[in-house]
């Protein structure tokens, strides 16, 4: 089974993303503070990402929701204050809050792996995940209630369970099994699909 990197590699990720979090803003843009979402969302920080990103939008984007690089309500976020507008902040917004609801590498897939802790109701549908399955989710109460994961094309992939107890709703075409490791090994058909509830049946 592949995994995450190591805790060693984990405190410089987590002590590099401090440091930026010391030196301040001077002259970012506001897709900095995008990017910097996306980095603490992949760094399981949901606060941090939810703040970065919630910077991003409140501060540099206009009324119509375009990026325009500089802080417009000078409010220290940047020395930049000029309204030229580019997209790929948006687009990194867009990916942020992804990584925020789901995060798949490694040939893992980790629903809600980076959320703030009031987020308590939250729900996704069909995003996708490395190897061509989409994913749906359901978050109530403050725990996941439901995963379903469809095959597109076929494979394995192992699910990270959000569960302390669950059981499957419904199956099609999925052989799985759960490891001691805490991970569903799905291996799915083309088409296949498998629900997942939180409880008992």
């Amino acid at each position: 089974m592949r995994v995450e990197n190591g805790e060693k590699d984990q405190k410089i990720i987590r002590n590099t993303i401090a440091l930026l979090d010391k030196i301040g803003p001077a002259y970012w843009c506001g897709y900095s503070y995008a990017w910097l979402g996306n980095m603490k969302a992949r760094a399981k920080d949901g606060a941090g990402a939810s703040k970065a990103l919630k910077d991003f939008a409140t501060a540099f984007c206009s009324v119509n929701s375009f990026h325009l690089n500089g802080d417009q309500t000078r409010s220290g976020k940047s020395q930049f204050t000029y309204r030229p507008f580019t997209l790929e902040g948006n687009f990194a917004f867009a990916s942020g809050i992804q990584e925020m609801l789901l995060q798949s590498y490694t040939g893992n897939i980790e629903i809600f792996p980076a959320i703030p802790s009031e987020w308590k109701e939250l729900s996704f549908e069909n995003l996708r995940a490395e190897g061509a399955f989409l994913v749906s989710a359901k978050r109530s109460g403050g725990l996941t209630d439901e995963v379903k994961i469809v095959s597109e094309k076929g494979g394995m992939v192992l699910l990270k369970s959000p569960f302390k107890t669950y059981f499957v709703r419904s199956l099609k075409s999925v052989k799985w099994k759960y490891l001691e490791t805490g991970f569903f090994e799905l291996r799915m058909e083309k088409g296949g699909q498998i629900v997942l509830k939180n409880g008992y049946e």
